[in-house]
């Protein structure tokens, strides 16, 4: 048995110790009904109704302590077998109503295990391990709320969450780790750093960005976009409203219908708010005729899509309505295929490379459920082709079953951050539905009309989502080149003041070349009647990468000091404008 599977029977069994526990602490005192209670990546939860009793955080301590002593008990966890009709009467006579549910949507070919440690029974498919001794270190986390089943209009049940490892020392480590992951979230780091807001006004889910938020977008989204520049991509600009008839025709509209739609009053005309652009790009490429001598044809687009989601799943820039995509999409032939996803390959590599982000790769394939457009033999095609570009560039892959588009097969990067955490964010993607659907064609060499390959790619992705990873990654201390604020001139006096009128002259006409061009030098002044060190505290807190402090002493010897994020010295002034620029 692999590590990973016995930490996920470790973790399994640890949600029923907890539930036996609970059970023996609350039954005294209201009927306790479990839903259910997997495993997950660093632990375990389980939903409960606890009957009206309020459970929080302060009652951990005596949760764990009873759980300690069913583990110290070393109880077997037996596995048993019922009939349909005996496991029905167990949960009955148990007042289980959301087991009952549970049994009565199981395959009637489908044999019900049960489980067993101690004087606690569970409908359980397992696996666990052999005994509560076998099942590792934990600590209980956190408590939310969670509707039975997901759904909004079914009972609302305490979800309690565990951590759970193999070792004290993973556990400590993994703890240290959400804790730093604390102080880096984006949410916090976004206010106190002026970047973006929320307006309940303006509605969840809709970002608003300050002009010292907007810089950093900006320079994200320039940074994307010399990649594809420099790959003879050429910008494109649509509208953020589109006829439904374009949704229907690109199959969108059949599986997301409900966040498709208005009507205009003025006209009558079924409109939709776009939640992409790939239809759209498709009629500028379907406007005039198209011969294979001008393939591949790359239109980039900047632009903002809609999508809706539940409120609940709104969180900060991670997920949100209003989502910017640095988007592009090429139309080729078979044989241009392999140089396009070159290119973009190499691009992702070198782009998260210079954010210090290492990449890994899945390949998103589709399931055999229903929810795709094209052909079985489309689909086949175009998985063999993702998985031999993934193999011709030597990247190695993992491969995602039900993660594909609906439209084709992807190659997803994941980025891994400074805290070891994987976040899916640019995307490669490999469509030969849609040139279908759409009726795109070119004349071929032969004269005949052929269809060409849809090659759609984003190489941030989301920018806020980016932006939400790219915060945390960095802890809020931007690389000089997207630091909304790249200097700051703290004045120790006004006695200083035409100096620092001076070295602003001398860098204000400054611009940085790597990684984007026309970046010119972002700079402020803090000449208020306030200590030195107040000055100091403020910038550090806004985390300006370049901090120049001027003084009398540096005006007579022609110097300033300069701290960075980890270091301070002096810089002659003829010398200032070279330093700032190898400023990282």
């Amino acid at each position: 048995m692999s590590d990973i599977q016995n930490v996920e029977k470790m973790r399994h069994s640890l949600s029923h110790v907890m539930a036996a526990a609970i059970k023996r602490l609350y039954a005294d005192t209201t009927t306790v009904q479990f839903g259910i209670g997997p495993a997950i990546d660093n632990g375990f939860y389980y939903d409960i109704d606890f009957g009206g009793v309020k459970v929080s955080e302060e009652d951990f301590k005596k949760i764990e302590k009873e759980m300690r002593k069913i583990i110290a008990q070393k109880l077997p966890i037996v596995r048993s077998e019922k009939s349909r009709a005996e496991a029905l009467k167990w949960a009955k006579d148990n007042g289980q109503k959301f087991k009952e549910e549970l049994i009565n949507d199981l395959p009637e070919d489908e044999t019900i295990s049960f489980y067993t440690l101690g004087d606690f029974e569970d409908l359980c498919r397992g696996p666990h391990v052999e005994n509560t001794g076998e099942v590792g270190v934990f600590k209980l986390d956190k408590v939310a709320g969670a509707y039975w089943r997901g759904d909004e209009k079914r009972e609302m049940l305490t979800r309690i969450y565990g951590l759970a490892f193999e070792t004290q020392e993973e556990l400590d480590a993994y703890i240290a780790q959400q804790e730093e992951a604390k102080k880096r979230d984006h949410r916090k780091l976004g206010k106190e750093l002026g970047l973006f807001c929320f307006s309940d006004l303006v509605g969840a889910g809709l970002p608003l960005f300050t002009p010292r938020g907007t810089i950093l977008r900006d320079k994200l989204a320039a940074f994307a976009n010399s990649y594809r520049e420099r790959c003879g991509y050429q910008k494109v600009c649509i509208p953020h409203i589109a006829s439904i008839d374009l949704y229907k025709t690109s199959g969108h509209f059949e599986k997301f219908p409900e966040m498709l739609r208005f009507v205009s009053s003025e006209s009558g005309d079924e409109l939709a708010l776009k939640p992409v652009n790939c239809p759209h790009h498709s009629q500028i490429f379907a406007s005039v005729p198209r011969s294979y001598k001008e393939l591949p044809v790359k239109y980039l687009e900047t632009t903002m899509v809609y999508r809706d989601e539940r409120k609940g799943e709104l969180g900060g820039l991670s997920r949100v309505r209003a989502i910017t995509q640095d988007d592009s999409h090429v139309f080729c032939t078979e044989e241009q295929v392999g140089d396009i996803f070159g290119e973009l390959i190499e691009s992702a590599k070198d782009l998260y490379a210079r954010v210090d982000m290492k990449l890994k790769l899945r390949l998103s394939f589709r399931d055999d459920g229903d929810g795709y457009i094209g052909t079985p033999e489309m689909w086949e095609k175009a998985q063999n082709s993702i998985k031999e570009m993934a193999e011709k560039f030597k990247m190695d892959y993992f491969i995602g079953i039900g993660e594909a588009a609906m439209y084709g097969p992807k190659m997803d990067f994941m980025a891994v951050d400074a805290l070891g955490r994987e976040w899916q964010l640019a995307t490669v993607q490999l469509d030969y539905a849609m040139p279908t659907r759409f009726g795109l064609e070119y004349v071929d060499a032969d004269g005949s009309k052929k269809t060409p390959i849809m090659i759609h790619c984003a190489l941030i992705g989301s920018i806020e989502r980016f932006m939400s990873v790219f915060i945390e990654h960095t802890a809020g201390w931007f690389p000089m080149w997207c630091a909304p604020e790249q200097i700051r001139i703290l004045t120790i006096n006004d006695s200083v003041n035409d100096y620092v009128f001076k070295i602003r002259k001398m860098l204000e006409g400054v611009e940085l070349s790597e990684p984007i061009e026309h970046n010119a030098l972002r700079i402020s002044v803090d000449d208020r009647n306030e200590s030195l060190g107040k000055k100091i505290r403020e910038a550090t807190k806004m985390k300006i990468p370049c901090v120049i402090i001027v003084g009398p002493k540096d005006v007579e010897a022609g110097e300033v000091s300069v701290r960075l994020r980890d270091s301070e010295e002096k810089v002659k002034l003829e010398n200032l404008v070279e330093f700032v620029k190898n400023v990282k």
